[in-house]
């Protein structure tokens, strides 16, 4: 089924990026189409990684659609590595990865990952000539995001 990958290289440290991304809690605030985002049973792992459920409540107004989905989450900040696999929602599966490569102190790469399918064969169809624009949509609202906290010029590098 559809997969859909970017990868940019930003101003920005890889601990910030990774800050930005492990706070799901947070993504209401700042990406679109997402109307609510919360975290439940926040559980840290003997080997340092952290594992949350995060339910994200998804509002696209033309389309008139409004969707919940609950991902298992797993961030491990050894690996700069966030990784979510869906549990609950509109979804047969929805897995997505942000993997975050320090370029320098100053810079760093981002791959954002999402491979997914829809239970509903006809919102499947409808999305998927949009959702390449959707995640790339997501990244920029990420480097808006580190701009915003961390200040920094407006374009990405690559």
């Amino acid at each position: 089924m559809p997969k859909y990958n970017v990868t940019r290289k930003v101003p920005f440290s890889a601990d910030q990026v990774f800050a930005i991304a492990c706070d799901v809690g947070q993504y209401r605030t700042f990406l679109p189409l997402v109307k609510r985002s919360v975290v439940r049973n926040r559980l840290r792992m003997p080997d340092g990684r952290e594992t949350f459920e995060a339910e994200l409540t998804v509002l696209y107004k033309k389309l008139g659609i409004e969707e919940s989905m609950t991902s298992r989450v797993t961030v491990d900040a050894a690996t700069k590595t966030v990784m979510a696999e869906s549990i609950d929602g509109p979804v047969k599966y929805m897995n997505s990865e942000w993997h975050i490569v320090s370029s320098s102190r100053a810079e760093c790469e981002i791959s954002f990952t999402v491979d997914y399918q829809l239970k509903s064969r006809a919102l499947q169809f409808v999305l998927s000539g949009m959702f390449d624009m959707i995640v790339r949509r997501i990244m920029t609202a990420f480097e808006d995001r580190a701009r915003k906290l961390y200040g920094g010029a407006r374009a990405a590098i690559s």
